[in-house]
């Protein structure tokens, strides 16, 4: 803030010694080395001007096509976070269906085993018969 104050005095006080040596060079007078040397700070002043606005031009260019490229950048981010979120779901809804179809071969699984012990109950109770049977009519004969 400081630096603004006394950078706004000097170009106002050199604008202002400016204006006089112009008066003296329209008027023909003289110029003392304090008023080529004056004469010359405001012209580098000048020149620092126009330089520092070049330079805040190349800034602001810089900075405008860098922000273009991050944008760029995390919109690219972005595409891909959703692609990448979208596949997860999908794959998330694959092993879902998967597990339920898992469920289901379980329970049907339960069933089977079931049927399965009440056939072989089945089985073992026609044998003992049969075998009953068998044993009766070798008794028999």
């Amino acid at each position: 803030m400081a630096e603004a104050v006394v950078t706004s005095v000097l170009e106002e006080a050199l604008r202002q010694a400016s204006e006089r040596i112009a008066k003296k060079i329209t008027e023909g007078k003289r110029l003392t080395s304090t008023d080529v040397i004056i004469l010359l700070l405001d012209q580098m002043n000048k020149r620092m001007e126009i330089m520092n606005e070049s330079l805040n031009k190349r800034i602001d260019d810089l900075s405008a096509s860098l922000n273009k490229r991050i944008d760029d950048t995390n919109r690219r981010i972005d595409d891909l976070n959703n692609s990448l979120n979208k596949r997860i779901d999908d794959t998330n809804k694959r092993i879902d269906e998967i597990n339920k179809r898992i469920d289901e071969i379980k329970e049907d699984l339960k069933l089977l085993h079931q049927e399965v012990s009440s056939v072989k109950s089945d089985v073992i109770a026609l044998m003992r018969e049969y075998w009953r049977r068998e044993m009766y009519w070798r008794s028999l004969v």
